[in-house]
């Protein structure tokens, strides 16, 4: 089936397959795309833009998501978690005679918000999306970690900074979707490895400089085994300052664009399209997902099934569509920041709920509307009409429209994957932010006064004002970061966190597809007899890229 996307006004295709699913979760098909089906979740993700301001119970001053002039009451954990107030307080009749966006929208701006999502944090005040970590600063979405820095989507780390997507790991730098590493630094899609320095793809290795599709390599620089001696001879050289350091990057980037790739990062996956994705079964447009079966149009997911349109979904979720921060529910539809909960719709920050829709903030309850309890026989009366009255107004089964966002669009993560301008965002719909954060103008030190070498630094860098080379916003160096880099011998960043951030995040595939061939033309020891080889398949590698793109069976018989 073809449609044409309210929003951008492209076509788009609704399989066989998702009509099927509509039916099986009672629900009607999209009138948007899956790109503006992802923005409108997306902007209900605030991950890393930070504000100071008091908490509007307590007073005291805390660190939130929503700035000072916000039109939402905002708490701080202590005071969002306690009984000092009752969300059910908030309760609203339902009012035929107004559409269910309309009161939908009365709650949302009445009931507090909490400041962050940051629990069972010890000494880790700066972090959002996050639980159980310790002495950890400024890390988005991570679980488990301790003394980590300036990353985002890290699990069970230690002394890791600035880095991405990275598992079980420990004194990582500038590390993007590597998994039980210790000591590697620039390197990329590495496993279980040791002292990599700018590696791509490399595992069971140690002391590495420049390896691309390495397995099972020591003392070795581009893939060429040397001497114990002439690694960290090297390794001086590319540490020896900040210039060598820079060019080293350089050499790196350059030397990507020539390696072979396989089509997608993944591992013990079948019949499913996308990218970053491990033991994952039966689905298209899946992209850094986990242990999924029989689930599409999926990000930052894990251990799901039979679920459709969600984003930053996680553990054993089960018949739900169209969800953004989703822990451990079923049978929801459209909703934002919902957990442990079964059968609720257009809801968002909500624990322990069973058979609502339009809920806020809702800790424990069962049958419930716009906060309010009923019946049973009562809710599914009301409920109803809700959902006769929806279709009339063709809302039936879309997520929340763009101006309940909660956001502004530039801060979301949303902005992240679609960098739109805030004409192009206002046209749709979405809030704009223009309060900027951060301070310009009062660095003490200039780029070109900071020394080449971290051994020319000494703990008096910690009273200055550093100014980054791109975006010119103050930042400094905090004594752990210090440490870090005294520690692994890294010179200092001339950028602040936000834009090597953003360097990071630019490195990896974007989340689309493109229909490509395997470009192994006439190899003799492959299973194609001296042809080029026919398959065919779905990639993120964009076909103006310069990598040469391998199906699985030709990249295996290459690399292993």
């Amino acid at each position: 089936m073809q449609k044409n996307c309210l929003s951008c006004k492209k076509d788009f295709e609704i399989r066989k397959e998702d009509l099927i699913f509509y039916e099986q979760v009672k629900t009607v098909p999209p009138l948007h795309c899956p790109d503006c089906r992802v923005m409108r979740r997306l902007a209900f993700r605030n991950e890393r833009t930070f504000y100071k301001r008091p908490c509007d119970l307590c007073k005291k001053d805390m660190i939130s998501l929503y700035s000072k002039d916000s039109k939402y009451t905002v708490y701080c954990n202590g005071c969002w978690w306690s009984d000092k107030w009752d969300p059910k307080s908030f309760a609203q009749e339902y009012n035929l005679d107004k559409t269910f966006f309309e009161q939908y929208k009365e709650l949302q701006k009445s009931v507090p918000r909490l400041s962050l999502m940051n629990l069972n944090a010890v000494r880790t005040e700066y972090a959002n999306g996050t639980s159980d970590n310790k002495d950890c600063y400024l890390i988005f979405a991570g679980e488990y970690n301790e003394d980590c820095m300036y990353s985002r989507l890290i699990q069970k780390c230690k002394g890791c900074v600035d880095c991405a997507f990275i598992h079980v790991s420990e004194l990582c730098y500038e590390c993007i979707d590597v998994r039980e590493c210790f000591k590697c630094m620039y390197c990329e899609q590495c496993q279980s490895s040791t002292d990599l320095i700018f590696c791509y793809n490399t595992r069971n290795s140690n002391n590495c400089i420049f390896c691309t599709n390495g397995r099972n390599l020591s003392n070795a620089i581009l893939n060429v085994k040397y001497t114990k001696e002439e690694y960290e001879k090297k390794k001086g050289e590319i540490f020896s300052s900040y210039e060598n350091l820079e060019k080293a990057k350089q050499e790196f980037e350059t030397l990507k664009k020539k390696i072979i790739v396989k089509y997608a990062s993944q591992t013990k996956c079948n019949n499913v399209t996308g990218d970053y994705m491990h033991n994952c079964y039966d689905g298209i447009m899946v992209f850094d997902t986990t242990g999924t079966k029989n689930c599409s149009y999926m990000a930052d997911a894990e251990e799901s099934i039979d679920s459709m349109d969600c984003n930053n979904f996680y553990y054993k979720n089960e018949l739900c569509y169209n969800m953004m921060g989703i822990l451990q529910s079923s049978k929801c539809k459209n909703c934002a920041y919902v957990f442990y909960s079964n059968e609720v719709e257009y809801s968002e920050n909500c624990h322990n709920l069973t058979s609502a829709i339009g809920c806020n903030a809702i800790r424990k309850g069962q049958y419930m509307i716009l906060n309010k309890e009923y019946e049973k026989e009562e809710y599914q009366k009301i409920k109803k009409q809700i959902d006769t009255q929806m279709k009339k107004e063709g809302t039936c089964g879309q997520f929340f429209p763009p101006e309940l966002a909660p956001f502004g669009f530039n801060e979301t993560l949303g902005y992240n994957y679609y960098p739109i301008i805030e004409k192009e965002a206002k046209d749709i719909g979405f809030p704009w932010q223009n309060q900027t954060t951060g301070t310009y103008g009062k660095e003490t030190i200039k780029e070109n006064e900071i020394p080449e070498t971290i051994s020319e630094v000494s703990e008096e860098i910690l009273k200055e004002i550093l100014v980054c080379k791109d975006c010119k916003k103050n930042f400094r160096i905090t004594k752990g970061e210090f440490d870090f880099y005294k520690r692994m011998g890294i010179p200092l960043p001339r950028k602040d966190f936000e834009c090597r951030h953003q360097d990071r995040m630019a490195k990896r595939n974007p989340r689309k597809l493109w229909h490509r061939a395997c470009m192994c033309e006439k190899t003799s020891h492959h299973n194609h007899n001296n042809k080029p080889c026919p398959m065919k398949f779905e990639t993120s590698y964009a076909p103006d890229r310069p990598e040469t793109v391998y199906c699985e069976t030709c990249y295996q018989q290459e690399v292993y």
